[in-house]
């Protein structure tokens, strides 16, 4: 069995001007070519399983489903993976997450994520975990912690810390572990997904921090968000389409309400979910 190398070193801090302000950028991209960003530091911990099986469940596509095959055929663990049915061959991060051995369970076309995690509880391994959709907050804390102390190591001051959020998973963990290695700073959510995220802050006995919530329908293709990408290109920064070029357009909005501060931009990664992102934007961002 090869030894997974997540390297957070890799995850430099750099300085980009955009909208006109300088954004520290924390490249969590970097960190590793099929498991970086956020997904890097919510799975962190999964290095130390010693489940022969893991279970889980979410979209076709889903940059989670890619990062945990990975994990798991490096670890020699079997992974399972309940989602809808797809149409055609198999592209983008699907067509990688098989690549690296993943078992597909598939369902039905359109089934709702509720029939998914219905079926993927239905499914009995020995020594197998149960991985939710997006992860949880316990498995999540140990990368967020070492994300939270690197932060404080590399920017001074009370900084207005940017995250973008889909589950909630990671930004609660991170709120968790800012409040206990970096409380000066503030976390700001920028919520790609419609949910409640102000509970799931409270329900882990978090005071929560500022949600600014897209204008957007979740991954959906939408032309200020292909521009958007596009701007941030010009600016010496590649980000998806599904997270950060959503959470610029966030920042973008509300920026006046930041003034006076230092700002911080995490860099979720995700870019291989571009490739059949892209697909999908092909009929709308000829102009």
């Amino acid at each position: 069995m090869k030894k997974v190398n997540l390297d957070f070193s890799r995850s430099f801090v750099e300085q980009r001007e955009i909208f006109n302000r300088r954004f520290w950028i924390k490249r969590d991209d970097c960190i590793h070519t099929y498991c970086n960003g956020n997904k890097a530091r919510k799975f962190f911990s999964l290095l130390d399983s010693t489940h022969k099986v893991w279970i889980s469940y979410g979209g076709n596509q889903s940059n989670v489903m890619l990062t945990l095959a990975y994990l798991a055929s490096i670890k020699g663990v079997a992974f399972h993976y309940v989602m809808p049915a797809f149409y055609g061959e198999p592209i983008g991060n699907l067509k990688m997450a098989l690549s690296f051995g993943m078992t597909p369970h598939i369902l039905p076309f359109g089934s709702s994520v509720v029939k998914l995690e219905s079926y993927a509880k239905t499914l009995s391994y020995e020594n197998a975990l149960f991985i939710p959709q997006g992860g949880s907050v316990n498995l999540a804390q140990k990368g967020m912690d070492t994300l939270a102390k690197e932060l404080s190591q590399s920017i001074s001051g009370s900084p207005i810390i940017f995250y973008t959020s889909g589950s909630g998973v990671g930004v609660v963990a991170l709120k968790k572990a800012l409040d206990s290695y970096f409380p000066n700073a503030s976390l700001v959510v920028l919520a790609c997904a419609k949910g409640d995220l102000e509970q799931k802050f409270l329900a882990h006995s978090l005071t929560p921090p500022l949600i600014l919530q897209a204008p957007f329908a979740f991954a959906k293709p939408k032309r200020e968000i292909w521009q958007m990408r596009e701007y941030l290109k010009s600016r010496g920064l590649v980000c998806d389409l599904i997270y950060d070029s959503v959470g610029f357009c966030i920042i973008e909005k509300y920026l006046e309400k930041f003034q006076g501060r230092e700002l911080v931009f995490i860099h979720s990664g995700g870019l291989l979910g571009d490739i059949s992102q892209e697909q999908r934007y092909k009929p709308c961002h000829r102009f």
